[in-house]
């Protein structure tokens, strides 16, 4: 089978420099409704023939419909038509797109929230190719961009929606009522004392310091606080990462946090009832959340989920004293489907998403001439309750937290972390020790490197 490998949208920036050095930005966080500054490459297309676009996604009809009014009066002959595939749930949506695809039925733009989901449609020939389109427009990725995009073959395919790095979500509340302060910067070691100081009681009422999710994330929670290698894949995209000392790590915090500590939600009882990490989070079960930006609005509060507490935010915590605050993190990449038949219009309509209009999304985005701390303001004055946001820990968080190099990832990126799923909930659900556990990794998932690099 022939290689095929892709850059993910992991970006070595400092976000430090998103807040201080943005172009046409604000430096101290007091500006209006988001960025104001233009892409430097944006003409108007009123004499073209009028075309209408569909743009399908996950996010609710109004998180998206003030971008598309702004790009209808910018581009007067363009229609965008907004599909919510399935609200609030970006997987599913995914596997209807591919459904829609499959069965011939026209759209034009979607997005996609994965290396793993990017990585098979694009060797599956669902994605146009951009770097046409980017040449003839004269961008160069690089000067507009700050998370690096994904690629196939050498080819991009995407440019980059709603970014930003992981970090801890925090209880404020709870937090007070234990003494403890929202950290600035700390490390894992701290992290775990912490959580052990904030569970309480017992049984079905029992109070949580932390909540680890089923994704593949939080079985490399101490991998996600280093500069490089970050992934179940070495950097490289070729080799296993599993004799990274990290990934054993990682495992044993995780374990140690269950099942001595007991100071984090059993996984036994996350995967058997389902648990929802929102519940466990909003519903005060749970003080501290590894998570990602999109939970920066959520924290306001939500129709199905009010705030009812201050929500804090604290960097990716470090591996040791002293250590750059690395964290997880990117954007979700805004694609064209490679059977759309109005695929210029559809490329104006990406290119204005990634750029001016992100920030009305009221989401952090990816352009280098976006006022950070103006779309915090945004974010955090259109929720439902912003008082329930401590905006100080956030920019804070977003200051000092940086994302690495980017890495090469394989084509078949979605086989790899089930297969690493698999064998580390062995070892946290107790049927297997480390030693084994790491064993089993190395054994089955070099089985399908080994597949598929012939």
């Amino acid at each position: 089978m022939k290689k095929r490998w892709m850059s993910t949208a992991i970006s070595a920036i400092v976000l430090t420099t998103l807040l201080a050095g943005c172009s046409g930005g604000n430096g101290n966080g007091n500006g209006g409704g988001g960025a104001t500054a233009k892409p430097d490459k944006s003409a108007e297309t009123t004499s073209a023939p009028q075309v209408k676009i569909k743009f399908l996604n996950w996010e609710k009809a109004e998180v998206y419909q003030p971008a598309i009014d702004a790009f209808e009066a910018k581009y007067p002959n363009i229609k965008v038509e907004y599909v919510p595939v399935v609200e609030n749930d970006s997987n599913e949506t995914i596997k209807k797109i591919d459904i829609m695809y499959a069965s011939g039925e026209q759209f034009d733009v979607f997005s996609l929230n994965s290396v793993p989901n990017f990585s098979q449609r694009a060797v599956n020939g669902m994605l146009e190719p951009l770097d046409d389109y980017l040449a003839k427009e004269g961008v160069k990725f690089e000067e507009e961009y700050k998370a690096e995009q994904m690629k196939l073959d050498g080819k991009r395919y995407s440019l980059p929606g709603k970014f930003g790095p992981w970090f801890i979500l925090l209880n404020k509340s709870q937090l007070d009522a234990a003494g403890l302060q929202v950290p600035q910067s700390w490390t894992w070691d701290e992290f775990r004392d912490y959580a052990k100081q904030l569970t309480k009681g017992e049984g079905p009422s029992k109070q949580y310091g932390a909540f680890f999710h089923t994704w593949k994330d939080y079985f490399l929670l101490k991998q996600y606080s280093a500069a490089q290698d970050q992934g179940i894949m070495k950097d490289d995209g070729i080799h296993l990462n599993a004799d990274n000392p990290l990934m054993k790590a990682s495992l044993e915090l995780r374990y140690v946090m269950e099942h001595e500590d007991k100071s984090s939600t059993p996984y036994q009882d996350i995967v058997t009832q389902k648990i929802p990490y929102r519940d466990e989070y909003f519903q005060g079960k749970a003080t501290m959340l590894p998570t990602g930006p999109w939970m920066i609005a959520e924290a306001g509060g939500t129709d199905k989920i009010p705030a009812t507490f201050v929500s804090a935010f604290a960097p990716w915590p470090t591996n040791a004293k002293g250590d750059e605050n690395y964290s997880f993190g990117g954007a979700d990449s805004l694609v064209i489907s490679s059977k759309s038949k109005n695929k210029e219009a559809a490329y104006q309509f990406i290119r204005f998403l990634s750029t001016e209009g992100m920030a009305l999304t009221k989401q952090l985005s990816a352009w280098k001439k976006a006022d950070v701390a103006s779309e915090v303001d945004a974010i955090v004055a259109s929720t439902m309750t912003p008082d329930m946001i401590d905006k100080a820990s956030l920019l804070n968080t977003l200051n000092v937290s940086k994302l690495p190099q980017p890495a090469n990832a394989p084509s078949y990126a979605a086989d790899i972390e089930k297969a690493y799923i698999s064998e580390a909930e062995k070892y946290i659900l107790g049927t297997a020790d480390i030693d084994a556990t790491i064993a089993g990794i190395k054994t089955n998932l070099q089985k399908i490197i080994d597949a598929n690099q012939k």
